[in-house]
């Protein structure tokens, strides 16, 4: 049988969650991992793979027992071990939208990377930051192999697995955080498994993201990742949720100040977004940001210019502000 949610079962590794579930004669038997866990080859200790196989048995989750894993968004340490998964039978499920970058693991990063540097060009970035970040990648320790295309399946809104506790595993598509992100319910008990949509720790990115460019069309627009964000988290606030095991962090038992706590936050960002172009008058993203956050470092910088042009793209989807040119500079458009 399940656990209960109290006793729920995790593997951790680093700062990861990987919840495994046990599936329903009906199904097959067998588990279901919620994240595939993600591998780091320089830690103390060995390989996280054989670290998750090592918990994975003293928990007694046979590894050739893993049915199927699904994977919560394409990220290198949700994703990263589904390669190792999938070679032990599993199947690999995932959004839609997350497949292909499953289906190549840090070669998508890569196929992105010079696309988002000359996405922050257009919105201003100078060429010394630009230069810092065109050097940050993943170091070699940490590995995110292809996943065999014949492995992976895409699960659609909806999709429902039955557990051996009698109670229904739904999947809910709650893009934002990445493209292909979701979410999965237990409906009898309103429980979520969360990914990083919803985390104890922090108020989780909406990112930059360019999902042409990884399948190959290099000058694809970047997806504009809030305003489905924010949709999401209220869809999920419409679930009634009572309990949520995050990707990261300890259980979450009260939601609801998470998600008003995710609600606040863009309010407020997305009010000095709007006031410091309103102040402006005409500016690009990267003048926004310092306008707004004068003293953050550079460091910084690339995390405060993904948000405001989150805010942007929001602004531009409710017919409030537009921005065009090269350098891109936006304004607002209602007269406010």
């Amino acid at each position: 049988m399940t656990a209960p949610a109290s006793e729920r079962t995790r593997f951790v590794l680093g700062e990861n969650n990987v919840w495994p579930l046990r599936l329903a004669a009906s199904e097959g038997g067998g588990w279901l991992l919620v994240d595939a866990g993600l591998e780091h080859r320089g830690a103390e200790g060995g390989p996280w793979w054989d670290l998750l196989l090592d918990q994975a048995r003293a928990a007694g989750v046979r590894p050739e027992e893993v049915r199927a894993v699904l994977v919560t968004h394409e990220h290198f340490d949700h994703a990263g071990l589904a390669a190792r998964w999938a070679d032990l039978g599993a199947r690999i499920l995932a959004g839609p939208a997350a497949l292909p970058t499953l289906a190549l693991g840090f070669e998508a990063y890569e196929r992105a990377r010079l696309p988002r540097l000359a996405d922050l060009e257009r919105h201003g970035a100078p060429a010394d930051l630009l230069a810092l970040w065109a050097n940050r990648r993943p170091t070699s320790a940490w590995q995110w192999e292809a996943c065999p295309e014949g492995a992976l399946e895409a699960v659609e809104d909806g999709a429902t697995f039955r557990l051996d506790d009698g109670t229904t595993l739904r999947v809910v598509a709650a893009p934002g955080h990445t493209p292909g992100n979701l979410v999965a319910l237990v409906e009898e008990t309103s429980e979520l498994f969360s990914g990083d949509t919803l985390i104890p720790t922090t108020i989780p990115t909406p990112g930059l993201h360019y999902p042409g460019a990884v399948i190959g069309d290099a000058d694809a627009p970047r997806w504009p990742s809030l305003p489905p964000f924010l949709r999401s988290i209220a869809a999920i606030r419409a679930l009634g949720v009572v309990r949520v095991f995050p990707g990261h962090g300890d259980i979450i038992e009260s939601p609801e100040v998470f998600l008003g706590r995710f609600e606040t936050h863009h309010a407020r960002r997305g009010a000095k977004v709007r006031a410091a172009l309103a102040y402006l008058e005409e500016a690009t993203a990267y003048e926004i940001v310092r306008s707004i956050f004068p003293r953050l470092t550079e460091h910084r910088v690339f995390q405060a210019m993904t948000e405001v042009l989150g805010h942007l793209d929001l602004l531009a989807e409710r017919g409030e502000a537009s921005g065009s040119g090269t350098p891109t500079r936006w304004k607002l458009t209602d007269g406010r």
